[in-house]
């Protein structure tokens, strides 16, 4: 793809054509932020303690799942609005 984008110039240029002017989306609509990895769980021991720790971090694990996920849906969302406009 990029050989092409080298080449067009080139080939537009030696019809007579004007240089095509290529547009490149936002930096910030190009990445989103990484996916949380898995907690690792202290074991079961049967406390009430182990057990509010567990919960904790699985609680943080599945928000910080739901953050990335939103992220990246709105990063998408800005790529389809950003081509709407180009176009």
């Amino acid at each position: 793809m990029k050989q092409l984008l080298l080449i067009a110039p080139l080939a537009l240029a030696a019809c007579g054509q004007p240089e095509p002017i290529i547009t490149l989306p936002p930096a910030e609509l190009r990445s989103c932020i990484e996916m949380p990895a898995a907690p690792a769980l202290p074991a079961k021991d049967g406390t009430e303690a182990t057990q509010l720790v567990r919960d904790q971090m699985t609680l943080d694990f599945i928000l910080g799942l739901r953050t990335a996920y939103a992220d990246c849906a709105a990063k998408v969302a800005g790529l389809d609005a950003w081509v709407r406009e180009v176009e």
